[in-house]
């Protein structure tokens, strides 16, 4: 999809803390995704899925919180994950 978090990319520099919110990141991203796509995660009920959901293609306080930890522009994110969908109708 291309708007994952490459953790890869972090390097030596990266702190505990900012790996665990790019964990998160990548978690909601998934779960956005699963979602989307009507696939269940064992990890997530649905109503999670949804959340996850709506926080990307609403740009929600929770992703913004996400992304202050992360560095990553929140409404980037949230235009990368509704152009993906859209391309997946």
């Amino acid at each position: 999809m291309g708007i994952d978090p490459d953790l890869s990319e972090l390097g030596e520099a990266a702190t505990a803390e900012r790996r665990l919110w790019c964990a998160a990141l990548a978690l909601m991203l998934d779960d956005a995704r699963r979602y989307w796509q009507g696939k269940k995660n064992h990890s997530a009920n649905t109503d999670e899925l949804e959340e996850a959901f709506d926080a990307l293609c609403d740009c929600t306080w929770m992703l913004r919180r996400i992304c202050t930890h992360t560095g990553h522009d929140p409404e980037w994110i949230c235009q990368g994950f509704i152009r993906w969908c859209e391309s997946m109708a």
